[in-house]
């Protein structure tokens, strides 16, 4: 089982997340996808050149949350990171997508408006994906109110999505206000699996965050 990804990749990230959850023995294949040749050779593998990418049994399998319901699959050991019960296995895919589609794509637009100049920010391009972001932690703060987990009291596919993403969104918003998504942080970054990954991807990221035109801080732990 080989594992082509980048280490400070939320989407890699979260796949991370889930092998270390199932304990899989996997090959990690760093992809430096501003490498030209990496990337060529890579795009034999990938072509639509996004990553992660897991190869396993002559099966490439494309989308972090896919690979993570393969993995599911495959290793049928505890956790299971999409529960059997069709009703709550409806509930994770549609956290995720939450956590994707409006909290991974505020985040998006927030870092786009941090790298433009200080009288250029906060434009109308902003106010809807920072609408739809707001709207979205609030909503998973008020299920967190009495829930370990995004999706309940057993970790999740969602959970794996929401790891990286709420880290990395903390440089550029901070949730402070909503006390249930601060503890649920807390939660995230105190599980082995999380913490390995975000260990992995550190280095690489400090890196990055070192390139940009306005510099962000990296901050992988929540404050008290």
């Amino acid at each position: 089982m080989q594992l082509y990804y980048a280490p400070a990749s939320s989407y890699s990230q979260r796949v991370l997340i889930a092998l270390y959850e199932k304990g899989a023995d996997f090959i990690p294949i760093p992809v430096n996808l501003f490498d030209p040749v990496a990337r060529d050779r890579y795009l034999q593998i990938n072509p639509f050149g996004k990553i992660p990418t897991l190869v396993h049994d002559n099966e490439v399998i494309f989308e972090s949350g896919i690979i993570i319901e393969y993995l599911d699959n495959y290793f049928h050991e505890l956790p299971r990171l999409i529960p059997l019960d069709p009703q709550l296995s409806l509930e994770v895919r549609m956290l995720e997508r939450i956590v994707d589609v409006y909290i991974n794509t505020g985040r998006e637009a927030l870092f786009a408006d941090s790298q433009r100049p200080e009288q250029e920010r906060g434009g109308k391009e902003l106010v809807k994906p920072k609408r739809l972001l707001e709207s979205a932690i609030a909503l998973l703060d008020q299920r967190l109110a009495n829930r370990t987990w995004l999706a309940g009291e057993e970790f999740s596919l969602a959970d794996c999505a929401a790891a990286p993403t709420l880290a990395y969104l903390r440089m550029l918003y901070s949730y402070q206000h909503l006390p249930n998504l601060r503890n649920y942080v807390k939660r995230l970054e105190s599980r082995p699996s999380v913490a390995k990954a975000f260990n992995s991807g550190r280095e690489q990221m400090t890196a990055m965050l070192s390139k940009l035109r306005y510099p962000l801080q990296l901050v992988l732990t929540v404050d008290c």
